[in-house]
């Protein structure tokens, strides 16, 4: 591929769409500083790829990449999209196949504010990682050596050798695969953490597996119990139901008897309303009476008031005014006093002033004459330095042509031996290289090289070997450990299940039995089968304690059995055989019979008192006629008697688990010993292949490394005799060029006369400058002095000014004093007798409010008669309506509770329909049983359910589900193992063939790099040497150089010219061993004089024609742009605006050669 056009839009400083037209050759970019050269190619390196904003300089602690859009100027406004457009000339058909049927690529990389980049190939989407790939395959890309920017030669120079080593892994051509051996790498290390995590999944799922299968045991245990509780509900609320509905009926004949009781209440009320109303009628009219009166006194109390605040403020008033004529008198004595001041000072201002206005007129006629003095001392000290000029110039001629010559004469005498002894040392060094006989040692280096490689090579396949029987016998014995687990694990739920049981029916027993009663109910035992029927014998005397209690309660006593006790009728068993019990039970038992089915009359009737019969399913038949069903507490009693010999049956069976589960756990154990053995073998199979595969590496490295190290010494014999034959046609160039400034310093001019005029000329000038001096300073005095007198007299005139209208102040302010005494005079004797008559007024008004008072007393009197006798019947119509309120409040008590009675009715009406589906009128009701014991009852098998605490019921779809869950994560982990395996098989390819390629150009590269050197340096020589470690891949590139007259010696200990121009050779030398489509060099040349420039133009030249590389080079140097054939301008004739413009060499020449 061939770069052909880049265009931008909005980039940096290139706001408007610009070409730049690629072209095969040199194309030089040149420029003002700060004109946006650089932005060239950091707009080709942002299109191949580029992610570090810092790299495109961009500010730290900017906006990010986002600062290469274009971000506005004074004139114009910023953008919020940049773009840039790279086009591919693909006729040669190189590119990647899926663009090979173009004959142009069109690659473009679009940024918009805030939203980031996008990517596209021939106008289709894609990912920054394939526009990264598209370019490492043909050999460029946004960090290719070739691209070389401003600082890179310095960077290069800096680097540590592990640093300057992607340098040539860029050479190479392998950085596609370090990005594929990494992205093994990084899968690899993604898959060792999934099979370790799925490990873990798998355990947690197994462990998960468990508990769902005791948690399926127990749900089951919970359905059942669930339904005996359903069944006692629907008893329970069929009595709820009967006894709301028995309490409704009585709340409604106790609602009837309210109503009547509240009417006579209201009647009565009426009455006392009707008397109430008659005595308020009377009221009013008396109290709108005593209200007038009450007015009248208010009005004639605020006119006193009024009056009294009215005399008040006439006093302040004629105060105030007496204390305004004294101020105004003050005021006019302290104006008068200021008048007096103001004179004295402005006749003192008067007299200053006409000094100051004296002395400014002197200085004024002493300045004209100065003047004309200093512009004459100017002129002579002009031409006496003028005349020093011209002579120091002439003087200085005749000397620096006389160091040019001889400095001339000295460097080619200089370059004349430095090319003889460079010659001679390289003559020398090529006769011990030639002599030493380094070929035969490297051949038998070689040699031993190759068959300790085939022996690693053994090694490692036997290795592998022993892996692979390793790993059959590791997969074996976890298999075998496997099955083990699971019988291991299905013994440990066995016994786990009947333990728990075991642990419920203990708990379950010791809830349900009080202290008291733990001695029978615990020392009974029923043969299985019979627990109904020793429940329904013994009922609720279970419960009573064995033997005489310290205090009383209910118990048995030891009575023994008599030889008169009536025998049970034929037909029927005894219960004392099928139940173990405590001797005081034992007469208890003997009376009880156990029959199959229902006993006809006759055996009934043959019962003798005290004798009773019992059905195994829990019927009972008393001799005195008692018939009673299965249920009641006699149910309680039989889950006890079942729970323990459910318990005992539990104690036999966990016999032969606990045995299976001990014998599991030795034969797991055994298996986890062999397949720790396996794993440890094959651990250790593993480590020998990982070492032999190491060792085996290091001496393919090894191996190249001598066979690079054989071709590197061919390649340098051979550039050291180019070097010898350059080197005597240089010496001899530069030994006639040493006689002909020797003949150039013998016919140089003397340059005495010139020093003595040059002396001269210098101590007239310095004369002229000392009068001049003098002349200027006396004329500073002059100005100095008029200056100030100028500024004293505008003081003296503001201050006298200021004076002037202190005065016409005070005159106006003495005539307003003046006035404003006349006016307070004049207001005071107005106010004087106003005092006197309002006192007479309100001596008038006291008497007045005196008798409305009186009358007002008189009134208040009447009224509170009547308000006494109001009171008196109010008191009666609120008794009244308080019985009216008591009765009503009884009625509403009736009528919330009749409501709230037909409410719980409907409730339990609409909860029977919710939960049953029926009416509880169509419930079953209980068979005698009380609603407290059925409560009981109720309660005691809720207790028994929450005891079995949270139970999933849907543990048998979950236990499904997560086995085959667990069937899915160990397809997974084979998967995983196979790709690991594949891995890395992978990632030593990869390595094994990027050792090879990298040592392959190593000696390419340092074979260019030898030659480079001394054809940039015109002698000398250097090398490159792989250093820190034996492996390719890890080591370090490290440069030694020895320019002609100097020993070989590290880059850092060069000068900074020569450390710039080995830097160039190797960057030469790189892109020499894989040529980039395209070459960018921004100001490289800045660091190199002229001599070092023509050469490196010369090189440049020379690489683009013989290879298909275009060039595009960023410079300030003349020499450099002469040897363009195209040339760019980058000119900013707006403020931060970049604009583009060209000019072909070629073209030009031939239009002026015709």
């Amino acid at each position: 591929m061939k770069f052909a056009k880049l265009r931008l839009s909005g980039f940096k400083s290139f706001v408007e769409p610009t070409e730049l037209l690629i072209r095969e050759g040199l194309t030089g970019v040149v420029g003002p500083n700060g004109c946006g050269k650089s932005n060239l190619l950091e707009a080709l390196r942002w299109v191949m790829g580029e992610s570090s904003a810092r790299s495109l300089r961009v500010a730290a602690g900017g906006a990010g990449m986002d600062d290469v859009i274009f971000a506005g100027t004074a004139k114009r406004p910023s953008r919020d999209l940049a773009e840039v457009r790279l086009m591919l000339d693909n006729r040669a058909r190189r590119a990647p196949a899926e663009f090979n049927a173009d004959e142009e690529i069109e690659v473009s990389r679009a940024i918009v504010r805030g939203e980031g980049s996008t990517y596209s190939l021939n106008g289709r989407e894609v990912r920054l990682k394939d526009v990264q790939l598209l370019f490492a395959d043909a050999a460029t890309g946004a960090h290719s050596p070739a691209l070389v920017s401003q600082g890179r030669v310095a960077a290069i120079i800096s680097a540590k050798p592990q640093e300057r080593r992607q340098l040539l892994e860029e050479a190479a051509g392998i950085s596609g695969l370090n990005v594929r051996r990494r992205e093994a790498e990084l899968r690899l290390k993604a898959a060792d953490s999934n099979i370790v995590r799925l490990d873990d999944v798998m355990q947690t799922s197994e462990a998960q597996a468990q508990g769902l299968r005791r948690q399926a045991k127990s749900a089951q245990r919970y359905r059942d119990l669930s339904d005996r509780i359903r069944a006692a509900e629907a008893a329970l609320l069929r009595l709820q139901w009967a006894a709301a509905i028995e309490a409704l009926q009585q709340a409604e004949r106790e609602l009837r008897a309210a109503d009547a009781t509240l009417a006579e209440a209201v009647q009565a009320a009426a009455r006392a309303a009707t008397a109430q109303a008659d005595a308020a009628a009377g009221i009013p009219a008396k109290r709108q009476a005593e209200a007038a009166l009450a007015a009248t006194v208010q009005r004639l109390t605020t006119e006193r008031a009024t009056l009294l605040a009215e005399r008040q403020g006439l006093v302040k008033r004629l105060q105030d005014l007496q204390q305004a004529l004294d101020n105004a008198a003050s005021d006019s004595d302290r104006e008068r006093a200021r008048a007096r001041d103001s004179a004295a000072t402005q006749a003192r201002l008067a007299e200053e002033l006409e000094g100051q206005l004296a002395v400014k007129a002197e200085a004024e006629q002493a300045i004209a004459p100065q003047a004309i003095e200093v512009r004459s001392s100017e002129q002579a000290t002009t031409d006496a330095e003028r005349g020093l000029a011209t002579a120091v110039e002439a003087h200085a001629a005749l000397v620096a042509e006389a160091r040019s010559v001889r400095a001339q004469a000295e460097a080619a005498r200089g370059r004349s031996e430095r090319l003889e002894g460079e010659r001679r040392r390289l003559v020398a060094e090529l006769e011990r290289l030639k002599a030493g006989g380094n070929g035969a040692q490297l051949d038998q280096q070689l040699a031993e090289a190759e068959a300790q490689l085939a022996a690693r090579t053994q090694e490692a396949e036997a290795a592998a070997e022993a892996i692979a029987v390793a790993e059959g016998e590791a997969q074996a014995a976890r298999a075998a450990a496997d099955v083990v687990e699971r019988a291991l694990a299905a013994a440990r739920t066995e016994v786990a299940s009947l333990e728990a049981e075991a642990a419920a029916l203990d708990r379950l027993k010791t809830s349900k039995q009080a202290p008291a009663q733990a001695a029978a109910r615990a020392a009974i035992s029923a043969v299985s089968g019979y627990e109904a029927a020793a429940a329904a014998a013994l009922g609720d005397d279970l419960n009573a304690a064995l033997g005489a209690p310290e205090k009383p309660a209910r118990h048995w006593l030891l009575v023994a059995g008599q030889p008169d006790d009536p025998a049970l009728p034929p037909g029927c068993m005894a219960l004392a055989g099928q139940v173990t019990a405590p001797a005081e039970l034992a007469r208890r038992l003997s009376q009880v019979g156990v029959v199959d089915s229902a006993p006809d009359t006759a055996m009934l009737k043959a019962l003798k008192p005290g004798q009773r019969l019992v059905s195994r399913d829990g019927w009972l038949w008393r001799w005195d006629g008692f018939v009673a069903p299965p249920g009641g507490q006699a149910t309680a009693v039989a889950e006890a008697l079942a729970q323990g010999n459910r318990r005992r049956e539990i104690a036999g069976m966990l016999e032969a688990p606990r045995a299976r589960l001990k014998a599991a756990e030795a034969e797991l154990a055994g298996q986890k010993d062999a397949l720790a053995k396996a794993q440890a073998a094959e651990r250790q199979a593993r480590g020998s292949r990982s070492e032999a595969e190491r060792l085996k590496d290091q001496l393919q490295g090894r191996l190249q490394g001598l066979r690079a190290a054989q071709a590197q010494a061919a390649a340098r014999a051979s550039a050291m005799e180019a070097s010898i034959e350059r080197l005597s046609a240089e010496g001899a160039s530069a030994a006639a060029e040493s006689e002909q400034a020797a003949a150039a310093i013998a016919a140089l001019p003397d340059a005495t006369k010139a020093a003595e005029a040059v002396a001269s000329a210098r101590s007239s000038a310095e004369r002229s400058r000392a009068v001049l001096a003098q002349a200027r300073a006396q004329a500073a005095g002059l100005e100095r002095n008029l200056a100030e007198s100028a500024a004293r007299i505008a003081r003296l005139q503001r201050e006298l000014a200021d004076w002037q209208a202190r005065d016409r102040d005070a005159a106006a302010t003495t005539e307003a004093l003046a006035a404003r005494v006349e006016k307070l005079t004049t207001e005071r004797a107005a106010l004087v007798a106003e005092p006197d008559a309002l006192d007479a007024r309100l001596l008038i008004l006291d008497r007045e409010i005196g008798t409305a008072e009186a009358e007002r007393a008189t009134a208040a009197e009447a009224v509170m008669a009547a308000e006494l006798s109001q009171s008196d019947l109010d008191r009666a119509a609120r008794a009244a309506d308080v019985r009216v309120a008591d009765g009503r409040e009884a009625r509403a008590t009736l009528v919330a509770r009749t409501e709230q009675l037909r409410e719980k009715v409907a409730e339990l009406v609409a909860d029977a329909r919710e939960r049953f589906g029926i009416p509880p009128a169509d419930l079953d009701a209980p068979d005698g049983e009380a609603p407290a014991l059925l409560e009981q009852r109720l309660h005691n098998m809720r207790a028994e359910r929450e005891r079995i605490g949270v139970v999933n019921l849907r543990a048998d779809i979950e236990l499904a589900e997560i086995e085959a869950v667990l069937a899915e994560q160990a397809r997974e982990r084979q998967e995983l193992e196979t790709a690991i395996n594949r891995l890395r098989g992978s990632i030593g390819t990869l390595n094994r063939e990027g050792r090879a390629r990298l040592m392959a150009a190593f000696a390419e590269v340092d074979a260019h790099f030898r030659e480079l050197f001394v054809t940039l340096f015109g002698g000398g020589s250097a090398e490159l040497t792989m250093v820190e470690s034996d492996d390719p891949l890890e080591a370090g590139l490290e440069i030694r150089a020895q320019p002609p007259g100097k020993k070989l010696q590290s880059l850092s200990l060069l000068s900074g010219g020569e450390q710039a121009l080995t830097a160039v050779a190797l960057i030469f030398a790189l892109f020499r061993t894989n040529p980039a489509p395209i070459c960018v060099l921004d100001e490289v040349d800045a660091p190199l004089d002229d001599a070092n420039v023509e050469r490196f133009t010369r090189l440049l030249q020379h690489m683009a024609d013989t290879t298909d590389t275009r060039f595009l080079i960023v410079t300030h140097n003349a020499v450099t742009m002469a040897a363009m054939h195209r040339l760019y301008g980058v000119t900013m004739g707006e403020p931060g605006v970049s604009q583009l413009v060209s000019v072909e060499l070629r073209e030009a020449e031939q239009l002026v050669a015709a």
